[in-house]
């Protein structure tokens, strides 16, 4: 979709060159409680963070969106862009697009 992929360091004030960097963390986290599998279709037992559905994503938890990313003013876009974060936790990199993928990235006929 075009837009940037950084490491997780960034300014601590999302517009600001100024400010201090740091971690950007992720806003998922690890479900509590049990899978509802039973166990032979579907994984069951405690919620561990081995599957991708163990972990939920809540708003404000960590300074990252949805899709691993945030708006911000980077050294490359003094002005400010949307930008995807890499994370050391997950979902590490980012997992949907907030814009729209160009019709160049289709395999096969179009």
């Amino acid at each position: 979709d075009g837009f940037p992929i950084y490491y997780q360091n960034a300014y601590s004030d999302a517009n600001n060159t100024s400010s201090v960097l740091i971690d950007l963390q992720s806003s998922y986290r690890i479900k509590i409680g049990n899978r509802p599998g039973d166990c032979s279709s579907a994984p069951c037992g405690e919620y561990t963070g081995i599957y991708t559905a163990d972990y939920e994503y809540v708003d404000g938890l960590g300074e990252l969106d949805e899709c691993n990313g945030r708006d911000g003013v980077t050294p490359e876009f003094p002005d400010g862009t949307y930008y995807y974060v890499i994370t050391n936790e997950y979902p590490g990199v980012p997992r949907c697009f907030v814009g729209t993928p160009s019709a160049d990235f289709t395999i096969g006929p179009g």
